[in-house]
């Protein structure tokens, strides 16, 4: 720690003694302030900038004011542009526009509204103070505050470039002016205060200089020696209290201290006008001993002896007036300057200011004590006392001989101890020959020529232009003195050079070496999955070492490397490959830091914890919505993190999370993300699965609407979008989402602003992220929505327009009602409709009107359907299994009919068989749709929707005949003869459907398609792809029309049927009481499953009982194919006869087995078939139907 102290001492001695060397070299005008000028900014070619002497330090806190006026009033101007060395970023600037200020820090934009434009040819003062404490920028305009701003920071950044009026960037050691946004006008009082003034302080100091950087001709450079500042006779500016710094020359026979600080005041005394009073002196001996006049050398605390005996010493002397009464600045320093020029002779010798060491400047409080000053904020206070002097940050060196002691970030001296220094060597090199590899020869020259020196050559670029050879490049050197290094370099380079057949040469004037200050990498702390790494200050050329966080017997190695280009020290990607992991899961992310410098790795760490997740818990969820937060809070955003931050919360909305809580948070993150992106161009889009961002840079003078669409959409991949310049009024169709947006949203843009307004398109799968209950309804739509970059959008008089799609199909009747997501509702936000309306709607999308911008959605009212997303999924699942149980029972029951022709010879039996085709081709087809569907194939889905429709049609036409068979067997028992019966059924049962099929073909077979067909623009999302009906009015023509035909039907004929049944019971009980309620359940449920009469269930099915409708609907129908099994043939007698017969053996198979064949048909028909009737054909025909009818069903009842 000793030593620590000891070396801060000795460079802050060092550091003064370049102050003061700097005070003794200076030359030029009395006076070198700038008070009561200023400087022109008309643009090229007189540019001024910060001088290169002055130094701004590294700063906690600041205070920075300037003095202009507009004299041409253009779009945009600059005030004053600060950036570091290299960097393209403004760490502290000032520009506007028309009615605005935009004020520059730590690289970011921060916009103050005016009411009206400054005026032009009248001076304005612009203030700003900053605090790394409060974190708080300030902006104050003609002394009234304007704004207050939160802005995260740590410091401003040291040794930077600042310019007057323009901006700039430092490229390879050349300064590039941007032109085009210069200020057009004049400029004075740049002032720079290393600490913040309130708002009562700025106005009070108005004339007191800075501390950080003065309004002096030592402060500043400009491109040209004609570019002058000029007077002003309205800059007046009256002050009372001033400090005078000049280094004195005494020569006296007296070397008290006391006794001269009396001969210094008796020639102030008789100098100064009585106006002036003088209230403090103090003196130190100098450290130089340098007479400028006379072109003595250096020495140190050295002294002349005149010929008279006495001794001319030189001290430093600081002294605090006040001026009563005030007057302005820039006359109080002429007159100072002007009576302190001449030398003054007392009794024991002369005392004389030496010349250009001279300055007076403005302080804010002056000191009585003669020992040391309370405050001032000019050179530092010299006192007899060995205390530490603090120095000002800026000081300069303006005469020709002071080009030796440049300032502290260019050192020339390296306070006495080699010290790496560097240099930016351009020339031109010839060859004698045309070398294979001039690079190398050229290389190989340098090397040889300036490593045994102790120089490095880095950065080697060379341009041949034969036979001239353009080289530039840096050099390392270990040099004491720089301007003598640049002289070895000049000297060693300019020497021929020969090696072999080759002679390589400098041109004789063609080689520039600059010394250059690369500064330092800068400490800094990078998070990353093998923990933090605290990396330390260092200087170019060098490598760092830190020890690994978790296995702290590794190192991890990072070189901080002077960067070619911009002649910068720039640290290099660490090498970390020796290092453990320790951010093991997102828990740890807690231990992370976010900071400006090292968002980016936060960005990337992140995304690597999250995007192997499948379940988050509130907790992570909070910690990675947080530490995004603060990433947009404090950091820029490149198009590149922007994409990154997407994909993190993609990854989010697929994982299976509860994310009601946190809807804001996300929407937030992204909503910072789409404003503060910096991308070339004017638009720019960022998809991920689920989500889509389209950000777009209006030209507000050619405003005329815009449209912003999905084309299409699945949850695993990213969407498809489309933005079209213009507004649609109509509905617009053919896209998953739609927005437009209408040209009166013009009125909402900034006026007169030439940065281009910023509108921002998002799209959302809904997902989890939208589940806010409201009043029974559900969201039936994605997501889309638009905003203004801070603008609030609201009351549009003509309104946006919003096209969505529905996720799942819905009828006429259900309710539908376009909304808004509410951010500012209880709870975490919720969905609002007013200021909505439902402007168009069908089944399949609805289009909303809207007067605001915000997120926007249509809900479902499923209080007629509240059928969850695990009550789908069962029924989906009972679905399937029921149709592949019926599949299987129903061919066992084809199979035993087939089989057995004693089985097959009534007519009953036989219509059963063809429903039973008809059913099993149904339920097959159903079962594999979805696969069939999965191919893309668009003839295939054709043909496999048309035979689904088919075997739909059949079965009910079946079901349709099976009932008009019991009418005409039990209620039209006589009169009734229909010739071919079966035949003529079978052709109405097959054909009927098949002439609906063809005829659909034929008008249009894009009626047949996949639900997720692109052609179809029914990209519904509650299914599989299915092939199916895609025409409403096909579909409730030739399906719903058609089923409720036959049901209506079947249900009058059950009705008749039951009636007709209990009347044969009751006949039947009235000779033998041998009939019980079982035997009437069964004949119901027989004729119920026979029929179809499960189909009318789904009309049944809303409110409450919703569900439960729906289960039965599902099970029943499904296994309408199993129950026809149960009830005709498991059940009934002369089936499990015939499988006895022919399945069994042993004892099970019947002994005597022939009266059962005979009477399996009934005796009266078996004999009507073997002998023909010479009656009536029409009585013998009825009779034929009737018996065989009535033995079915007694049969079945049985």
């Amino acid at each position: 720690m000793q030593m620590k102290m000891d070396s801060i001492r000795v460079h802050m001695s060092i550091t003064t003694w370049l102050w003061i060397t700097s005070l003794h070299m200076c030359s030029g005008s009395p006076n070198l302030s700038y008070w009561g000028r200023k400087v022109s900014l008309m643009g090229q070619p007189c540019y001024w900038q910060l001088s290169d002497r002055c130094v701004v330090p590294e700063l906690k806190e600041l205070s920075v004011c300037i003095t202009f006026q507009r004299d041409l009033g253009t779009s945009d101007w600059t005030a004053f542009d600060y950036k570091q060395r290299g960097k393209l970023s403004v760490e502290l600037g000032l520009t506007g526009s028309r009615k605005q200020l935009k004020v520059w820090l730590f690289g970011k934009e921060n916009t103050v509204d005016l009411v009206e434009d400054l005026a032009l040819h009248q001076w304005h003062t612009i203030c700003l103070t900053w605090s790394a404490t409060a974190k708080k920028l300030q902006v104050y305009l003609n002394d009234s505050s304007l704004k207050e701003i939160h802005i995260n920071g740590s410091q401003l950044a040291g040794c930077g470039m600042l310019t007057l009026g323009v901006s700039h960037n430092v490229l390879g050691g050349v300064m590039n002016y941007e032109t085009g946004k210069e200020l057009m006008g004049s400029a004075t009082l740049f002032r720079m205060w290393s600490r913040v003034l309130a708002g009562t302080e700025l106005a009070a100091l108005r004339c007191v200089e800075g501390d950080v950087v003065r309004w002096s001709q030592r402060d500043w450079s400009k491109s040209a020696s004609y570019c002058q500042a000029e007077p002003d006779s309205n800059l007046i500016c009256e002050w009372q209290k001033y400090e005078i710094a000049m280094i004195v020359s005494i020569e006296s026979k007296l070397q008290e201290k006391e006794k001269l600080k009396i001969i210094l005041q008796n020639w102030f005394k008789d100098t100064f006008h009585s106006n002036i009073s003088v209230h403090g002196i103090f003196i130190s001996s100098s450290r130089q001993q340098l007479d400028l006049e006379l072109g003595e050398q250096l020495e140190v605390q050295g002294s002349r002896v005149s010929s008279n005996g006495t001794t001319a010493q030189r001290y430093d002397c600081l002294v605090h007036v006040e001026v009563t009464p005030k007057k302005d600045v820039w006359a109080v320093q002429e007159e100072i300057q002007r009576c302190l020029s001449p030398p003054y002779h007392h009794a024991d010798g002369v005392v004389k200011a030496i010349p250009g060491s001279l300055t007076v400047i403005s302080v804010e409080e002056l000191s009585n004590n003669t020992e040391s000053p309370l405050h001032t904020t000019g050179p530092p206070a010299l006192s007899t006392a060995s205390t530490t002097v603090q120095l000002p940050s800026c000081t300069s060196v303006l005469s020709s001989v002071a080009k030796e002691i440049p300032d502290l970030c260019n050192p020339d001296y390296t306070d006495g101890f080699f010290q790496d220094t560097f240099y930016r060597v351009i020339l031109n090199a010839s060859i004698n020959i045309t070398p294979t590899n001039p690079e190398n020869s050229i290389q190989n020259w340098l090397n040889v020529t300036l490593n045994p020196n102790h120089m490095t050559v880095l950065n080697f670029v060379m341009t041949p232009e034969l036979p001239i050879y353009t080289c530039t490049f840096h050099v390392q050197a270990q040099s004491l003195n720089v301007t003598e290094t640049k002289k070895l370099i000049v000297s060693l380079l300019t020497k021929p050079y020969t090696t072999g057949s080759e002679f390589i040469e400098v041109l004789p004037g063609h080689i520039n070496v600059s010394h250059i200050a690369p500064g330092s990498c800068p400490d800094h702390d990078q998070h990353t999955l093998q923990g933090l790494f605290p990396w330390p200050k260092t200087e170019p050329q060098e490598t760092a070492i830190v020890l690994c966080e978790k296995n702290q017997l590794e190192k991890a190695t990072r070189f901080c490397k002077l960067d070619g280009m911009t002649d910068i020290a720039m640290w290099e990607p660490p090498d970390l490959s020796s290092c453990e992991r320790i951010v093991d899961g997102i828990a740890d992310l807690d231990k992370v830091n976010v900071t400006a410098n090292n968002s980016g790795e936060v960005v990337d760490l992140i995304g690597s914890l999250v995007s192997n997740q499948t379940n988050l818990s509130h907790s992570e969820l909070d910690t990675v919505l947080n530490k995004l937060e603060d990433v947009v809070a404090i950091s820029p955003i490149s198009p590149n993190m922007g994409e990154n931050i997407m994909e993190i919360l993609s990854d989010i909305l697929h994982c299976k999370a509860d994310l009601v809580s946190f809807t804001n948070k996300i929407l937030g993150v992204i909503e910072s993300v789409g404003d503060q992106m910096d991308f070339n161009g004017e638009t720019h889009n960022m998809t991920v699965p689920s989500m889509a961002l389209q950000l777009v840079n209006v030209n507000s003078s050619q405003f005329r609407g815009l449209t912003f669409g999905v084309s299409s959409f699945t949850s695993d991949n990213s969407p498809q979008i489309f933005v079209n310049e213009t507004f649609v009024e109509k509905p617009f169709t053919g896209a998953v989402a739609s927005i437009s947006l209408p040209s009166v949203l013009e009125n909402f843009f900034p006026q007169n602003n030439t940065v281009r307004p910023r509108i921002q398109f998002q799209f959302f799968d809904s997902g989890g992220l939208f589940k806010n209950p409201h009043d029974n309804m559900t969201l039936n739509t994605y997501v889309v929505s638009a905003s203004v970059t801070n603008i609030n959008v609201s009351n549009l008089h003509q309104p946006t327009i919003i096209t969505l799609r529905h996720l799942n199909r819905v009828q006429a009747q259900d309710q539908r009602m376009c909304v808004y997501w509410d951010v500012s509702k209880s709870g975490g936000g919720g969905w609002e409709s007013q200021g909505c309306v439902m402007w168009n709607t069908d089944d399949f999308q609805t289009t909303c009107q809207c007067n605001h911008l915000t997120h926007f959605g249509v809900l479902l009212d499923v209080s007629k359907a509240p059928i969850s997303e695990l009550d789908e999924q069962i029924l989906v699942i009972l679905s399937f299994v029921g149709c592949g149980l019926s599949s299987v029972f129903l061919g066992v029951t084809l199979l035993t009919y087939l089989a057995f022709e004693k089985l097959r010879q009534d007519y009953p039996s036989k219509i059963l068989i063809n429903l039973c085709v008809a059913l099993l081709g149904l339920n097959l087809v159903f079962l594999v749709n979805s696969w069939l569907a999965s191919f893309d194939s668009r003839g295939l889905c054709v043909g496999v929707a048309a035979i689904q429709h088919f075997f739909v049609l059949a079965s009910f036409t079946w079901m349709g005949l099976e009932a008009l068979h019991m009418y005409f067997a039990l209620v039209k028992v006589f009169n009734v003869y229909v010739p071919s019966y079966i035949l003529k059924l079978c052709a109405f049962g097959w054909g009927l459907p098949a002439t609906i099929i063809i005829l659909i073909l034929a008008i249009d077979k894009d009626i047949y398609g996949s639900e997720w067909d692109e052609d179809s623009q029914n990209p519904l999302q509650d299914t599989s792809p299915f092939c199916w009906v895609q025409n409403d009015n096909a579909f409730y023509v030739s399906v719903m029309g058609f089923i409720i035909l036959v049901l209506l039907c079947n249900m009058s004929v059950f009705g008749v049927v039951l009636i007709q049944i209990r009347r044969m019971q009751a006949n039947k009980i009235s000779s033998s009481s041998t009939s019980g309620l079982a035997h009437d359940l069964r004949v119901v449920a027989s004729l119920t499953f026979l029929l179809g009469l499960t189909w009318i269930l789904p009309f049944f099915s809303w409110g409450m009982a919703a569900i439960v409708f729906t289960y039965l609907f599902a099970i029943l129908n499904t296994l309408q194919g199993f129950f026809i099994f149960i009830f005709h043939c498991l059940m009934k007698e002369n089936v499990q006869k015939q499988w006895r017969i022919h399945l069994c053996c042993g004892p099970l198979r019947p002994k005597d087995y022939s009266d059962w064949s005979r009477s399996v048909t009934g005796e009266g028909r078996g004999r009507q078939v073997r002998s023909p009737s010479v009656k009536s054909e029409d009585t013998s025909s009825m009779r034929k139907i009737s018996d065989t009818s009535i033995s079915s069903v007694n049969q079945m009842i049985a």
